[in-house]
């Protein structure tokens, strides 16, 4: 028997294309997004999904789903899987854990002074990626996109980028304990996800040990969470720290690499879109935006990033819940329930975005006020909104603008090789490893 026989669970149905033992892992890896919106179609917005040896999870795919987020009654929840890679990091706990250890990250890592101050670094990284991918005639998208995030990341950190490699092949090496295999023998998900995290670990630690002496060299995230201090005055543990920057160097070049990759594939599709780019940044006072503020003079460039984030999120799912019963479409969701929604799925809602599936930046052009919370919904929602949102839109711009501008100067122009990329959803949501860009002369 290919198929298992249950269709319904708790009242609830089942995404249709669940296999023994590893559900719809295999259909969530290559189609995530199609295999929820056709649930959501044929079954309604509340059903089953299996993620694989039996982690299932009651996805609710409906415009109102970010209001779960926020409803006191839906908490944060990590599978033992993920738990082993987020740690004791502020965005795997609820309630005054949480707010002791987001209060202080928020003041170290704020647009107004970190991100903005940030940005001569980003600037920086970016054109020295730009030339040597030109130089070098072609490139595969996504890994070099992950290349050029980590590296600002690290540096932001207050990492040592000479052993960017090696941080890199960590890094992979922690993502494979998204999978959910059972296991912890060499060689398997587990075993090499957990061995990724002792090596970062170990080097974060000496890191901060270096911070606390005052012999971190000055400026670096690490030395400012290592002086941070909450809404109360309670500084933050050195575990404490250890996890939260692991998580922070995580998102800060996992999720931005696959957004930087996908504005890279568009920006190669045809002159016009990169025509428009060049002239408003041309137009622009500032040759590289540093704030939010910067970004409202560029409605072009940030209606970029907002159509890629609509359509490949990275994070295309996230887990919650229930810890008192609540009520979903006139249903109720008893306590205990394992929930999840999807941050992608709303951008494809086609009374919101019509026809959702094209790629279309005009679509935000009387949205340029301060984004609400669809527009946001990638990033998160309530008191788990992601806080390297500032940042990750500050490189989007960044490149873009270097971008077009480099290829300008040097009259080249780029354009994919081979056939168009597609999302892959796992670890997360990226375009396919394989895709390059090809580096011509006009």
């Amino acid at each position: 028997m290919l198929f298992l026989d249950r269709t319904e669970r708790d009242g609830f149905p089942t995404a249709a294309g669940e296999l023994p033992v590893v559900g719809h892992l295999p259909i969530l890896y290559r189609d995530a997004i199609g295999l929820l919106r056709r649930s959501s179609r044929a079954l309604g917005p509340l059903f089953w999904v299996n993620f694989g040896f039996a982690h299932r999870r009651l996805f609710y795919v409906k415009a109102d789903a970010l209001d779960v987020l926020r409803a006191p009654a839906v908490v944060m929840d990590y599978t033992a899987n993920l738990k082993a890679i987020v740690g004791r990091s502020a965005a795997a706990h609820d309630g005054a854990l949480h707010q002791h250890m987001r209060s202080a990250i928020n003041l170290s890592f704020s647009p107004q002074s970190f991100v903005k101050g940030a940005s001569a670094t980003i600037a920086s990284v970016i054109s020295a990626r730009i030339d040597a991918w030109l130089q070098r005639g072609s490139i595969a998208v996504h890994p070099a996109m992950r290349e050029l995030s980590l590296e600002i990341i690290l540096r932001v950190c207050g990492v040592p980028t000479e052993d960017l490699p090696a941080w890199s092949r960590a890094y992979r090496e922690l993502m494979l304990g998204v999978y959910p295999i059972p296991g912890r023998l060499p060689g398997l998900p587990a075993y090499r996800s957990r061995r990724a995290r002792a090596w970062i670990d170990d080097r974060l630690r000496r890191l901060l040990a270096l911070a606390r002496e005052g012999a971190g060299g000055g400026g670096s995230l690490i030395e400012a969470l290592s002086e941070a201090r909450d809404e109360e005055g309670k500084s933050l543990s050195d575990q404490e720290i250890v996890d939260n920057t692991r998580a922070i160097l995580l998102a800060g070049h996992e999720t931005t690499a696959s957004i930087l990759a996908w504005i890279v594939i568009f920006l190669s599709g045809g002159d016009e879109l990169r025509n428009a780019i060049y002239e408003e940044h041309t137009a622009a006072p500032d040759a590289f935006p540093t704030s939010f503020r910067d970004a409202q003079r560029l409605p072009v460039t940030s209606a970029v990033f907002r159509e890629v984030l609509r359509l490949y999120a990275p994070g295309w799912f996230i887990f919650r819940t229930v810890t008192d019963a609540i009520m979903l479409h006139g249903r109720r969701i008893p306590r205990g329930t394992p929930l999840a929604i999807s941050p992608t799925c709303l951008g494809y809602e086609s009374s919101i975005f019509p026809d959702p599936e094209r790629f279309d930046p005009s679509r935000w052009k009387d949205r340029s006020g301060s984004p609400g919370p669809l527009d946001l919904a990638p990033f998160g929602a309530g008191p788990h909104f992601c806080v390297g949102y500032n940042m990750a839109y500050i490189e989007a711009l960044q490149l873009q603008s270097a971008f077009v501008r480099t290829l300008r100067r040097t009259g080249l122009v780029p354009r994919l090789q081979g056939p168009s990329p597609k999302q892959v959803y796992f670890p997360l949501g990226h375009p396919t490893p394989s895709t390059r860009i090809a580096f011509h002369p006009r």
